[in-house]
């Protein structure tokens, strides 16, 4: 008589095998998921860090005057503007690790304008500056349309901010002697223009900012994101940071009594 059916052994043996394929099959997929989030975080923060770098370099390109290493400057006192890694107002221009900090004066908009009725005959002030994540999340407040999400993991890593200034009532002297050093006179806040920048001091260390005694400038970022299955760093360690080089086209243009 013929058995019809499986025995329980073989029932078992097949789900056995069943439970194989599907582990190996379920790890196959979660491993394309997080290769493929890899990439993504990647591309994300290559873009936003050549963005940010191009952004910068077309302020170079477009300044009359940048200041020298050992400039010490201060903004205002918002928060927005304060010095967090050094627990001061003041920016030092090539101060060392913390002080990750570039400044210039660009030329009016309109020379052909008086600032005193315009502000686009003003000369214009822009720095660029680096600071903690969670600084920013504090300075910032929980109800302003600027604040960024909670994102724990990042707390330490760099956030990199713009500001800007109208240099009211400056005009420069014949010899462009009278650059106007701010001392906490500038009104305005700065504002966010990319996140998870890598500090400095981290591994491999790095210089954000260089001034060349030409007073061109090499703009460099690392970028680096931790997630909750990988430590994503924009370029890898071993190679060297995502540097740009630019001149300023416009130094001392305009200088008259």
């Amino acid at each position: 008589m013929r058995r019809q059916g499986f025995t329980l052994l073989e029932v078992l043996v097949s789900l056995v095998i069943l439970g194989i394929l599907g582990a190996v099959f379920l790890r196959i997929f979660l491993s394309t998921v997080d290769a493929s989030e890899n990439v993504n975080a990647r591309s994300e923060l290559l873009h936003e860090a050549q963005v940010a770098e191009q952004i910068m370099a077309s302020r170079v390109q477009q300044a009359w005057y940048v200041y020298p290493p050992g400039t010490n400057i201060k903004m205002n006192t918002g928060l927005t503007t304060k010095n967090a890694l050094a627990g001061s107002s003041h920016w030092i221009v090539g101060g060392g690790p913390n002080h990750p900090f570039l400044a210039l004066v660009l030329p009016p908009n309109d020379p052909t304008k008086s600032c005193a009725s315009d502000p686009q005959g003003c000369y214009r002030f822009y720095a660029y500056y680096a600071f903690p994540r969670s600084h920013y999340r504090t300075a910032v407040g929980p109800g302003s349309t600027n604040q960024l999400p909670a994102d724990p993991r990042n707390d330490s890593t760099w956030v990199l901010m713009e500001f800007r200034a109208h240099l009211s009532g400056f005009v420069p002297n014949a010899s462009c002697t009278n650059i106007p050093v701010p001392n906490g006179g500038l009104g305005g806040s700065g504002r966010l223009l990319v996140e998870y920048v890598q500090p400095q001091t981290d591994a491999p260390p790095y210089t954000l900012f260089s001034v060349n005694p030409d007073f061109s400038l090499d703009i460099r970022l690392r970028m680096r994101k931790k997630t909750q299955q990988r430590d994503v760093r924009v370029p890898p360690p071993a190679d060297p940071p995502l540097t740009l080089r630019a001149a300023p086209r416009n130094l001392g243009v305009g200088c008259g009594p």
